[in-house]
């Protein structure tokens, strides 16, 4: 019972609190104070493309952590098994362990699908940057335990996938990413199993991309782009209030975990931002005042070197006291004055009106008339904080954003 319980929680944690999407750990380059030395190359930039090519739909990569393949022995011990950091990010998806422990030479990126959008679906891609002189490269991710059985239990908590690619002198190469089990749930003599398995050769794709020299000082960086921002609301008689605009690997401001933080929660629930706004750094949050109609679109301006943008608002209590909206946003391709993209926004509730009853199996008095895909439940007290999507994920309003 102990067991099963436990991996109950496996599916219940899925991902992603420490998310640190999409952040660059660059190297550093030649030394400034002596122009008439001879300045030491800056490290080379990688494009990084994930490809996940799962056949079932309902499985996802969760986030993806790059780093050169000589941190090897950070993620795998002598008898050939993960270490404690690397089973970490296997169990829970979440790479703050792992990165940790690598220190420089790491980044960690994700996809943008699933409470709380943070997962990589069969048939997309992600692409992440790496700074770094490297000869080759390690890429590791969890495969999200979404798949469950007729007792709703993981039937694979403890999958991954991974590749060693050698990184190219120019143009770009492409490796297969093969899964496997860790044997965390299967239990010999009472002992867990813990011994790694190949499972498939074909999970996914993994390109690498030579795109050039990464910038090789802070003081050689350019001002950060402006971007334009405009929000839509497209729902039909329903506000959002106050939005939240901040760069991906802040939204551990956001989530905790497949949970929102106290601070999201405050915004969710009675729509004020500052909670959010002053937990984040200043400058990498902006939010957008009043009550947006349907209908209607409100805009506004965010200084910013992110490659990624997180959106996040309340939906207003009309109707629904405790829904979201919110999208990740890819910026990395916006080169150009006038680029622009345009995302959907998509519809959350957290539960936090749905009493869990008192049966002992913890199952709800009251189901919502939502599915999630996949469904996150945490219990606080007799409340229950359940990120799901509304409306099969339909599309709420939109985004744009265009670069200055």
């Amino acid at each position: 019972m102990q067991n099963a319980n436990s991996r109950k929680r496996l599916f219940v944690i899925l991902a992603v609190a420490a998310l640190m999407a999409l952040f660059v750990l660059a190297g550093c380059g030649g030394d400034d104070d002596d122009m008439e030395e001879t300045m030491t190359p800056s490290p080379m930039g990688y494009k990084v493309t994930v490809t996940n090519n799962l056949s079932e739909s309902m499985e996802f990569f969760a986030p993806i952590v790059v780093t050169h393949a000589s941190n090897d022995h950070l993620l795998f011990d002598a008898s050939n098994y993960v270490t404690e950091a690397a089973e970490h990010q296997i169990l829970t998806g979440e790479p703050d362990m792992v990165l940790e422990a690598i220190g420089e030479g790491a980044v960690a990126g994700h996809g943008s699908a699933g409470p709380p959008g943070v997962l990589l679906p069969s048939g997309e891609s992600v692409s992440v940057m790496f700074n770094g002189d490297a000869t080759s490269l390690r890429i590791l991710a969890m495969v999200a335990p979404t798949l469950i059985d007729e007792n709703e239990d993981p039937i694979y908590p403890d999958n991954y996938v991974s590749a060693v690619a050698d990184v190219p002198m120019e143009g770009s190469v492409t490796v297969p990413l093969s899964r496997f089990d860790i044997g965390y749930d299967e239990m010999v003599d009472d002992a867990r199993l813990m011994d790694i398995q190949l499972v498939a050769e074909n999970a996914g794709t993994v390109t690498i991309e030579r795109v050039g020299d990464a910038m090789a000082d802070d003081t050689m960086m350019e001002e950060a782009p402006t971007y334009d921002i405009m929000v839509t609301n497209n729902l039909s008689d329903e506000l959002f209030a106050p939005i939240v605009v901040t760069r991906v690997n802040d939204e551990y401001f956001l989530f905790n975990g497949a949970d929102v933080t106290p601070q999201a929660e405050h915004q969710i629930l009675f729509g004020g931002p500052m909670m959010v706004i002053d937990a984040i750094e200043e400058g990498n949050a902006v939010f957008f005042q009043g009550k947006l109609p349907s209908g209607e679109s409100v805009s506004g301006m965010f200084d910013t070197d992110a490659t990624a943008l997180r959106i996040f608002a309340m939906v207003a209590p009309t109707m629904v006291p405790d829904n979201y909206v919110s999208a990740v946003v890819n910026i990395a391709n916006l080169m150009m004055s006038g680029d622009s993209v345009t995302a959907p926004l998509t519809r959350f509730d957290i539960g936090h009106d749905e009493a869990v009853s008192d049966d002992p199996d913890g199952h709800r008095a009251e189901m919502p008339d939502h599915q999630a895909m996949p469904q996150m439940v945490h219990r606080h007290g007799d409340m229950e904080t359940d990120i799901s999507l509304v409306d099969d994920g339909m599309t709420v309003g939109t985004v744009t954003i265009t670069r200055r």
